[in-house]
């Protein structure tokens, strides 16, 4: 077979820009995955600082709890009763029964709004328990006496019955115990401790012990198995005291001496990456003779995707900037031995009869056989040039003719389609600014009620204090409750805030509960009118905008709302189900009219009376549900109204 000298030239420059190529792109890949490594480190060392302020913040929260309590008058009043030989307090006028009660109802009352506390203790200076308040999975209790335990050889107590006053006791993280034993489930428990001075004279102390696991809140955040991420606590012997395998959870208590983070890490460094991971750790130093190390590692799969990717797109690109210098160097040697081939060539057709093969001879200026027999041949082609020329010359007008056309064409295309964009943001904004509206109104009657009970407890408040009723513990429920209506009225308003938020990036959310915030604030504007609304079936999770897809739904709930109120249906209901990757919202309002059901998607379109519609609501939830979450929004009608179908699977 033969191959003509410039396809030799090609095939060997293809070659040798390949491996240059692929030898440039290699180097270029393992720096770039360092580079990626050592900035998502940076990353997660950031995240790490941020961890560790949670959780001493939230050591400070306990510390900040327990000297509450201990300062609180009731002590000070079981203090004096407790030395009275009639165990009375003359101060307050109460029994040592009595105080008891109060500082029990105090305890319980801690217990039962912070989820981490499980027990509460008050120890008299020589170790023996007075009171203590504990939780468990049956809810909250009080010791009965004969139950009330010596813990004078408590490390916690010996520790904190040598503090100065105001001093306080922060131990070390250990698995709890009682009456000598484990608690059961297994509880990781740090305690915090405090002397309680009465006049300057040792009365006893105050201890709270909190679960580490419901404590630290940065601990949730890498509950989900699917994470890259993991945390990790260890105490000052690199003994896990957290891991989400528990089983490695406490080795020292059961004789499982690699159970640490030294043989699971090479944690002697502060940061690391491998190829399979990333580690970074801390040290908190939350009292003066306790620490914790924290440590938070991620796994680099991420990386790995990102590098088949980037492999993949090289090895494409490569092969094509080889080829593209391959085909140059064949277009550039083709060149050198054009004049021989042309000649050739022509040499060959003007033997065989065929004249359509055209040259310039004049070109060529080799000064030996060549330009020899190109000089034989140009008169013998001389026509068929000016044949040639003419015909480029009318090419050549055609072409600017074509070129001048998809200018202009291009430039209508651009106009009409920066106009579609401004008329599709004109119309999200319109039904956006709609639905704002509605949900206005249902921010209004969700405030009257306690707008309501705000107004009625400040008119009680002037009675009450007329008549002499108004005391500390009166001010203090009224506060509180008072604050409850304020925080249910804020909550409203963030809701409200949080719904119109625009969404950057697609997120994976549950229909169901999405569905059921919409209620939560459309609630009291429904109950008002009398409107029955039920949510049925089992929630699932889509990917997509939420604000978008809770805006739809929002929609639908007011369309069917409208057309209720409109034919003032009695027993108004409206059913929300939903079903096989299905949301179904259905009415009991006589339907939607055949000859007009199959324009209600269309922009502009409204069946409501002038004023109270703009026609965009349907049309922009159609364009949200099928263009941005890519599944189908459909209507029919029922035997009792309408019901409009988002189906995910289509």
């Amino acid at each position: 077979m033969k191959i003509n000298l410039s396809t030799k030239v090609g095939i060997g420059t293809f070659v040798i820009a390949a491996v240059g190529i692929f030898t440039i792109a290699y180097l270029s890949f393992h720096i770039m995955m360092q580079y990626s490594k050592e900035t998502s480190l940076k990353h997660l060392n950031f995240e790490l600082t941020q961890d560790k302020n949670s959780i001493q913040n939230d050591i400070k929260k306990i510390v900040y709890d327990a000297k509450i309590l201990a300062n609180d008058n009731d002590i000070k009043s079981y203090s004096r009763a407790f030395y009275n030989p009639y165990n009375y307090d003359a101060v307050t006028n109460r029994t040592l029964e009595g105080i008891d009660k109060n500082i029990e109802e105090n305890f319980i009352s801690l217990l039962s709004h912070n989820k981490a506390y499980f027990n509460i203790r008050l120890l008299y200076k020589n170790g023996q328990e007075l009171l203590v308040i504990y939780k468990d999975d049956k809810g909250i209790h009080a010791r009965p006496k004969k139950g009330l335990q010596d813990k004078s050889e408590k490390r916690y107590f010996k520790e904190t019955i040598n503090l100065p006053q105001k001093e306080v006791y922060i131990s070390d993280i250990s698995l709890n115990r009682e009456y000598g034993r484990f608690s059961y489930p297994l509880t990781p428990t740090i305690r915090v401790a405090l002397p309680i001075y009465i006049e300057k004279k040792l009365f006893g102390m105050l201890i709270i012990n909190a679960n580490i696991n419901k404590l630290f809140d940065v601990l949730q955040q890498y509950d989900d198995v699917d994470s890259p991420k993991r945390i990790y606590l260890a105490d000052k012997h690199g003994y896990y005291i957290y891991n989400q395998d528990q089983s490695k959870t406490f080795g020292y208590e059961f004789s499982h001496i690699n159970d640490t983070i030294y043989h699971d890490f090479d944690a002697k460094k502060q940061s690391y990456f491998t190829d399979d991971l990333l580690f970074t750790s801390t040290t908190l130093a939350y009292s003066k003779n306790e620490m914790i190390r924290i440590i938070l590692t991620s796994s680099v799969g991420f990386l790995k995707k990102d590098r088949n990717t980037f492999i993949d797109s090289l090895t494409f690109y490569s092969i094509i900037i080889a080829l593209c210098i391959a085909i140059i160097s064949l277009v550039l040697v083709r060149y050198l031995i054009t004049p021989l081939t042309t000649i050739t060539k022509t040499a060959k057709a003007i033997a065989t009869g065929d004249t359509t093969q055209v040259m310039d001879f004049d070109t060529i200026h080799t000064n030996d056989e060549i330009q020899e027999l190109a000089t034989s041949l140009q008169t013998m082609l001389k026509k068929l040039e000016e044949s040639k020329k003419d015909i480029e010359k009318k090419v050549e007008q055609r072409t600017e003719e074509l070129n001048t056309l998809n200018e202009n064409l291009e430039h209508i295309v651009k106009e009409k389609t920066a106009e579609n964009i401004k008329q599709l943001e004109a119309l999200q904004q319109q039904s956006k600014l709609a639905s704002m509206g509605e949900m206005i109104g249902a921010i209004a009657h969700q405030w009257r009620q306690p707008l309501n009970e705000l107004s009625i407890s400040i008119q009680n408040l002037k009675y009450d204090y007329e008549d002499g009723l108004i005391t500390e513990d009166y001010l203090n429920e009224f506060i509180a409750s008072t604050k409850k209506i304020i925080k249910f009225m804020s909550d409203t308003i963030d809701d409200f805030r949080n719904f119109y938020r625009v969404d950057k990036v697609k997120e994976k959310f549950n229909v169901k509960d999405a569905i059921e915030k919409v209620l939560s604030i459309q609630k009291a504007q429904l109950v008002n009118n009398n409107i029955e609304v039920t949510l049925q079936g089992e929630g699932f999770e889509i990917i997509g905008f939420k604000n978008e897809f809770q805006q739809v739904i929002l929609n639908l709930i007011n369309n069917a709302k409208d057309i209720l109120l409109q034919n003032k249906v009695k027993n108004a209901k409206i059913t929300i189900e939903l079903k096989n990757r299905t949301i179904s919202v259905r009415d009991n309002g006589g339907g939607i009219p055949n000859e007009i059901i199959d324009r209600i998607f269309e922009p502009y379109f409204t069946t409501k009376e002038q004023g109270k519609g703009t026609g965009m609501g349907l049309y922009m939830s159609k364009m949200i549900i099928e263009e941005n979450i890519k599944a189908k929004l459909n209507v029919s009608n029922t035997p009792e109204g309408a019901e409009f179908r988002i189906d995910f699977d289509e």
